[in-house]
């Protein structure tokens, strides 16, 4: 308990010896100051319930049994060296953590910004309180005057502010603001980027662990891969073929009411690749159409035509706003339709021409582009499906966001350095052999032994396997 002066709502200037000093302070005292206090001076009394107070406060209620804001802005205050003691800012800091660690994620209207402002408030002004003990107290316009515990909790919140969020400029900037103090400017961004660097060493921000723990992939600004032994890969020797998954569900721009529907029903895939036939014949990728944009054009049979029926791309059966939804009204009546289109014979034959609702925009690469460019394009134009041709024009294989998180392009460059190791010992094997064969021959008198045959031997050779610039070259070795 720290003895008060005055009652609730007045400005309390409270008087301590510390050290053989007079040591004065303002507090601002509010009514949870007097939780959890022995009887004493009766401050209210209407509808038969008194408060009592004997003139002191508790400081864990103070900042518990109150609102953030409030909290934090006494943990702020300016030379209130004796307002708080170490060891019950210790138990706020412990209960108030573990409170904060269980709420953070959760389905509720619980922010974190004041908890983490709070959290690091606490403990920098225990930070304080120690160095306030070791050197002393300075009060006024002193060299010394910012071994303040006030001074320490706004540099501490700053930390632990920028130690989660990994935020940098914008964090200083809301910490100007919030304090008004300029003088602070350079502690505090030291602070947040010594907190800031602390963290990347061990782990990644807070919110990013949210998205792993709910399963949303989110790609980072720049890709960073290592191998099984623990050495970073430069992306732009891969391709995009060796990430991109295969197999890809098409359709054709004249599709089968029943196979759009087996397809929806059997597959959870959110894109389909469109197919059309080119002046030759080829089928090529003419554009890209959604799960929920066909589910839409299902809904309306006004979209179906009968098999041999002239269509033109002028005229849409379903409007521009109509196929751009959200979300579907009732799912339950678009599932049993789904049933009904590819149980029923009668769409066995009936058709939609795709042409008009497709994507015909849609970004592709090639299967020997660069898998570092191909991972910037993908997140800089925030994309969900991209498309892989091969130099025909021709499907083979589709990028989504997960194709491109860090565990999925570990698992699959390390297949292809495998690849690469069991190519390269057969190759030496095969210059062994050639090697052999070509021994007690000279050079001069057989052409197979010399050097331009064992360069020009099945063993030199080349596997690039979908790297681009650094293929594995092996070549015999001369003869002496």
């Amino acid at each position: 308990m720290v003895k008060s002066n005055q009652t609730t709502g007045e400005q309390l200037w409270c008087e301590k010896q510390s050290a053989g000093r007079s040591l004065s302070w303002l507090a601002n005292i509010s009514d949870t100051q007097f939780y959890n206090c022995p009887p004493g001076v009766v401050l209210n009394s209407t509808d038969q319930t008194a408060v009592f107070t004997n003139k002191t406060y508790n400081q864990v209620s103070t900042l518990l049994m109150t609102n953030g804001e409030r909290a934090i802005k006494r943990l702020f205050s300016r030379e209130t060296h004796a307002e708080f003691e170490f060891f019950p800012l210790l138990a706020v800091f412990l209960v108030y953590f573990l409170c904060a660690c269980w709420s953070a994620g959760t389905a509720i209207s619980s922010g974190l910004v004041v908890p983490m402002l709070l959290i690091g408030a606490i403990y920098g002004r225990m930070i304080g309180i120690a160095m306030v003990k070791m050197f002393g107290v300075f009060i006024g316009n002193t060299l010394w005057a910012w071994i303040d515990p006030g001074a320490m909790a706004l540099i501490g919140a700053a930390s632990f502010f920028g130690g989660v969020t990994r935020l940098t400029m914008s964090l200083t900037v809301i910490m100007m603001e919030l304090t008004n103090d300029i003088q602070f400017l350079l502690p505090i961004m030291v602070a947040i980027m010594v907190a800031k660097w602390v963290g990347d060493f061990f782990t990644h921000p807070m919110y990013h662990a949210l998205l792993e723990l709910k399963c949303i992939p989110f790609l980072a600004s720049e890709p960073i891969v290592y191998n099984s032994r623990k050495r970073r890969l430069n992306l732009e020797l891969y391709t995009a073929g060796n990430v991109m998954s295969s197999n890809v569900v098409t359709f054709d721009d004249r599709e089968n009411v029943k196979n759009i529907a087996e397809v929806l029903l059997n597959t959870t895939h959110s894109g389909f690749p469109v197919l059309g036939k080119s002046n030759k014949g080829h089928q090529v990728f003419v554009g890209t159409i959604t799960r929920l944009e066909l589910t839409v054009l299902l809904r309306h049979q006004a979209s179906f035509i009968q098999p041999n029926k002239p269509v033109t791309c002028d005229v849409t059966a379903v409007e521009y706003e109509q196929l751009t939804i959200d979300k579907l009204d009732d799912p339950a009546a678009t599932e049993q339709s789904l049933l009904d289109y590819a149980n029923l014979p009668q769409y066995t034959f009936t058709k939609i021409y795709l042409r008009p609702y497709i994507n015909q925009s849609a970004m592709t690469v090639r299967s020997n582009f660069s898998l570092h460019r191909t991972y910037i394009i993908f997140r800089t134009l925030g994309l969900r499906h991209l498309t892989v041709l091969n130099p025909g024009g021709e499907v083979v294989g589709m990028i989504t966001r997960r194709d491109l998180m860090g565990f999925n392009l570990e698992e699959r460059l390390d297949k292809v350095q495998q690849n690469i190791g069991k190519f390269t010992a057969v190759a030496r094997t095969f210059g062994r052999l050639a090697k052999r064969r070509a021994g007690g021959t000279s050079p001069a008198t057989s052409p197979q032994g010399s050097p331009l045959a064992a360069r020009s031997s099945p063993a030199a050779c080349s596997y690039q396997d979908g790297i681009t610039s650094d293929a594995v070259v092996i070549e015999t070795p001369e003869s002496d």
